[in-house]
């Protein structure tokens, strides 16, 4: 859907804003459930089910979620499951219960799985291709901060109004988000679904890059989870909330200061930096006594992944052609499921036996072992993927390689009178004009002149070559008189001035879509406001028959 050379397109800022406030308000309502549970007398082991239960289902259904995305309007699906998960807060109000509780967020898990796998699919579609991956990097921003900010959130709303107003906020974020991607008014063709199933559900080309994050993420959750309970445990409760805050600066500032590499391909030495700053962050949790220190720790572990995730997803999502970013978006995000999940549940296992500040300390081992596999393996890899899709989808490969290189063209001063003989000449029924720069201002066809020619006692001719010589034989005197003034006339009078061009970048997707959607079978392929070529109806028919020959013998 290249309906943009920008990135900061109307609907991308739209989803970005609903991705933010969709995943602040998730994380914003951790630390409000289990102050919310034991306001209603579930303590213990039965709070731990109540959070467990939606990470069971989210890893459950996120490959679901990829089908649903990859094979029904991805538009449509995000709208239905976003409203559904906007219900789910006002449920905690309505049913207090721990019974009602793990359904209330097996619910969230599954509703949250294709919430979470769309955004980032829509967001990725909405980009034009050449940007997707530069894109993909800015927006996964939105998941860094949303998972900084909103534990913040949370924690400010509980101090100052009680869980059922707390709720009620969070709901109304996610109202807000709603509205936002109900704005944003994203077409899709229609989709030809297959038939589920599950080895479908799986986009392979991503479990590398889902392995290697599922590591690196192990920390995070741990940081995440217990953070609170670390600084009630070194008396520094109060810092808490500044904790998040230098979280979330330490995100937007990798941001603004790294975006340039990575739009520049610099992600090595971006991936292999933050590693070395996470793992020295992490283990500096050992020595941990003061505010400042917890601050500066927060500072650094947000600066360190707010390159890492966005980086992650760009990997992904810039190497997954369109129609499947769906199903891979959500193989991907396992990553964040799984690898958020076992840093809970570890800290919870090292919590009363080395303590939550050496738990976090040994929690730096999970970047050395991610940053083995992405240098050993995944970094290749991912450049692997990249050469393999800019050779299928280049447009260097496809429109230029299969366009008519010969262009004829008529100076925009031509009358139709040259134009005739032109086309005559080089047995030809049609040209663009040109301007004295070589720039196209409109084109000509043997159908623009019959037009023309046409009278109400004129039967309408058909638009092609033989009803033209037809034409010009007519002995009847109203006719000649019209074709002798017809001929003087400069072509740019009786030609189309809406000129259909395509870029020499388009992709073949679209110069396909164009010649089946307008009532042409030729366009003009354009590079620096110039035309460089023509590219036909049987050119893409010869080149699909090619592919089509190719594939065949190799099978």
């Amino acid at each position: 859907m290249e309906q943009t050379t920008k990135i900061w397109n109307k609907q991308f800022i739209l989803l970005f804003i609903t991705n933010l406030l969709m995943m602040a308000a998730f994380y914003a309502s951790i630390p409000i459930i289990p102050i919310y549970c034991q306001e209603h007398g579930i303590t213990g082991m039965k709070v731990g089910i109540v959070l467990t239960a939606m990470s069971l289902a989210t890893i459950i259904f996120r490959p679901i979620a990829g089908y649903l995305l990859d094979n029904f309007n991805r538009y449509h699906v995000y709208l239905l499951f976003l409203g559904l998960f906007c219900l789910a807060f006002p449920s905690f109000i309505l049913f207090p219960t721990f019974g009602a509780l793990v359904l209330i967020r097996l619910y969230m898990g599954i509703v949250y799985s294709v919430c979470g796998s769309a955004t980032m699919t829509l967001a990725g579609d909405v980009l034009p291709r050449a940007n997707v991956t530069a894109g993909i990097s800015r927006f996964a921003l939105t998941i860094s901060i949303g998972m900084a900010f909103g534990p913040y959130i949370g924690i400010q709303v509980q101090n100052y109004v009680n869980s059922p107003t707390a709720f009620l906020i969070i709901f109304a974020m996610t109202v807000v988000a709603f509205i936002c991607v109900c704005a944003s008014h994203i077409q899709y063709p229609k989709v030809t679904r297959k038939k589920f199933a599950f080895r479908d559900t799986i986009y392979k080309p991503a479990l590398p890059f889902m392995f290697n994050m599922m590591f690196l993420m192990v920390p995070f959750g741990a940081v995440i989870a217990y953070s609170s309970l670390l600084a009630q445990d070194l008396h520094l409760t109060a810092t808490i909330p500044y904790f998040y805050i230098c979280l979330v600066l330490g995100m937007l500032l990798s941001k603004f200061s790294t975006q340039k590499m990575i739009d520049n391909g610099r992600h090595r030495v971006l991936v292999y930096l933050s590693l070395v700053l996470l793992m020295v962050t992490m283990a500096s949790y050992a020595f941990l006594t003061t505010s400042l220190h917890l601050l500066i720790a927060g500072f650094l572990f947000g600066l360190g992944y707010g390159i890492l995730q966005p980086l992650f997803q760009s990997f992904v999502t810039g190497t997954t052609p369109a129609p499947k970013r769906g199903v891979a978006n959500a193989t991907y995000m396992l990553s964040y499921d799984i690898g958020i999940g076992i840093g809970s549940f570890l800290m919870g296992s090292l919590q009363t036996s080395i303590g939550i500040a050496n738990g976090f300390a040994l929690t730096a081992l999970a970047f050395v072992i991610g940053g083995v596999i992405y240098a050993v393996y995944v970094d290749r890899y991912y450049l692997k993927l990249k050469n393999q899709l800019t050779s299928q989808a280049t447009p260097d490969n496809i429109v230029k390689t299969h366009m008519e290189h010969d262009v004829y063209t008529l100076p925009a001063t031509a009358n139709v009178q040259e134009a005739l003989l032109y086309f005559s000449q080089k047995h030809i029924s049609g040209a663009p004009i040109v301007n004295q720069n070589g720039q196209p201002v409109g084109f000509i066809s043997d159908g623009d002149i019959l037009r023309y020619l046409r009278t109400a006692d004129y039967p309408a001719a058909a638009l092609d070559g033989t009803a033209l010589l037809t034409a010009l034989l007519e002995t009847d005197v109203d006719f000649d008189q019209k074709l002798a003034n017809l001929t003087s006339l400069s072509v740019l009078e009786v030609s189309t001035r809406q000129l259909i061009t395509v870029n020499a970048t388009a992709s073949f997707e679209s110069v396909c879509q164009l010649l089946s959607a307008k009532p042409i079978k030729k366009v003009p392929v354009v590079e620096n406001h110039k035309i460089v070529g023509i590219i036909t109806r049987s050119n893409i028919t010869d080149y699909l028959t090619q592919r089509y020959l190719k594939q065949a013998t190799t099978m």
